[in-house]
Order: structure tokens, then C-alpha cells, then sequence
């Protein structure tokens, strides 16, 4: 029986045991060889204790401090991977390249981020003309063992706003809009959101900032990377 590694293609040849036969259980094929998959176990590293960046120790780093003195809501966000090599190409060849069958190699690890207190999961939308392109969104493939709501909408893209500082453009940019649909359900509720990447950490904000105005209780955030 062959099977081939969903990173590197390379031919492997899964460990069939004698507890395995005799646990009746249905065979599941490894996703990774040996080489592999250590590519994909989230690093030991500390993080900041506010956003998930991996850094040197677990104190609020400069960037949620900012946003803290720039009046918004405190976002715990966890993250399970820094955003660099291995990460940067994982996400190219998954989201902008179409392999939709990469979204199991981190698939499960995500899913147990996830809280299980009954929060509310609300992934992040793509804008219409992305989903179109790319045929997907890349989040929503990572949770299709995962009951979501689709509260917010991705509003088409605007034209920059450069003149304005990075505080005016903060208070005034919104690129999500409330689903109509789901006001209802967010009432009093905690909701954690879903990203694929925090950066600046604008979307994770302001999606945090338009849910709480819409009758969330609290919001938090889970990331693939930081």
C-alpha cells in the first residue's frame, strides 16, 4: 500500500500495526513522511500573551499596546505558527495557487485551537471577487468538521486612504459589514473569529470592533500565523 506525502509528493509507505488490525478501526492514510512532518508541529516559542507574536517573552508586545491606546476593545488572538518560511509557502501554495488539499495538514491542530465553550465561530470573509478567483475560502476549508456562522460580509475594495494617518484610517475603515441574518444569534454571545494570518492585526480588529457593536458579548480570534 503506497501513499503520497501531501508537502514534498514523495512516495511513502505507511506502518501498518498489529494494533491497529485489531482495533477494527478504518484505515487513514498519513498525510506527511517522516521528513515532513516536523516542517508542520507548531514551534515551542514564547508569545505575546495579547496577539500570539512569537517573540522573546510573553509581554504585551508594541503593537497591542497601540491598539489599546487607540481605544479599541483587548483582542486575544492565538496563533499557532510564526509567519515566515515554511508558513509564507505553505499559505502561497494552499490559498493563492488553488491546492485545496493542503488545508488537512493543519486542519486538526486548528481545529483544537478553537474554544469549547460554546463561542460562536465566525470565520473571516474573502470579497467576492477573491472567492470567484480563487474558488475558495481558506479559511472556511479549514473548518468543515466545525459547526461557523456567516456574520460578516467583505465589503469590495476601496481606494487607499494614504493621506490620513494610520489612526484616522483605523477609526474610519470598516471592511466588513454585520450578515443581517446573523444579528440575532450574536446576542449576548461570546464569538471567536478565524483568520488565516495576523499582521497589522486591522481585520481581526475591526471585525472584533463591527460584532461587538452588533450585540456580541466578547470576541476573540484564532490565527494560523503570526
Amino acid at each position: 500500500m503506497f501513499e503520497r506525502c501531501l508537502w514534498c509528493d514523495n512516495q511513502l509507505r505507511p506502518t501498518l500495526t498489529v494494533t491497529w488490525f485489531f482495533s477494527l478501526q478504518p484505515y487513514q492514510a498519513p498525510q506527511l513522511c517522516h521528513r515532513c512532518q516536523p516542517l508542520f508541529e507548531p514551534p515551542k516559542q514564547p508569545q505575546c500573551s495579547q496577539c500570539g507574536r512569537f517573540q522573546t517573552d510573553v509581554l504585551i508586545c508594541g503593537d497591542c499596546q497601540a491598539w489599546n491606546e487607540w481605544g479599541f476593545a483587548v483582542l486575544k488572538n492565538q496563533a499557532l505558527y510564526p509567519y515566515h518560511g515554511m508558513m509564507q509557502e505553505y499559505l502561497d501554495r494552499y490559498k493563492f495557487k488553488g491546492d485545496y488539499a493542503l488545508r488537512l495538514l493543519v486542519k486538526e491542530r486548528l481545529e483544537r485551537c478553537l474554544p469549547d465553550d460554546g463561542s460562536l465561530i465566525v470565520p473571516i470573509p474573502v470579497a467576492t471577487a477573491q472567492r470567484q478567483q480563487r474558488k475558495f475560502n481558506q479559511v472556511e476549508g479549514w473548518l468543515t468538521d466545525v459547526d461557523w456562522l456567516d456574520a460578516l460580509v467583505a465589503k469590495p475594495k476601496t481606494t487607499n486612504q494614504h493621506q490620513r494617518s494610520r489612526q484616522q484610517r483605523l477609526q474610519t475603515w470598516q471592511p466588513f459589514s454585520i450578515n443581517p441574518a446573523a444579528v440575532t444569534q450574536l446576542q449576548g454571545v461570546s464569538v471567536c473569529l478565524v483568520d488565516d494570518v495576523y499582521t497589522t492585526g486591522q481585520t481581526v480588529h475591526q471585525a472584533q470592533r463591527l460584532l461587538l457593536q452588533n450585540g456580541a458579548a466578547q470576541v476573540c480570534s484564532v490565527t494560523l500565523a503570526r
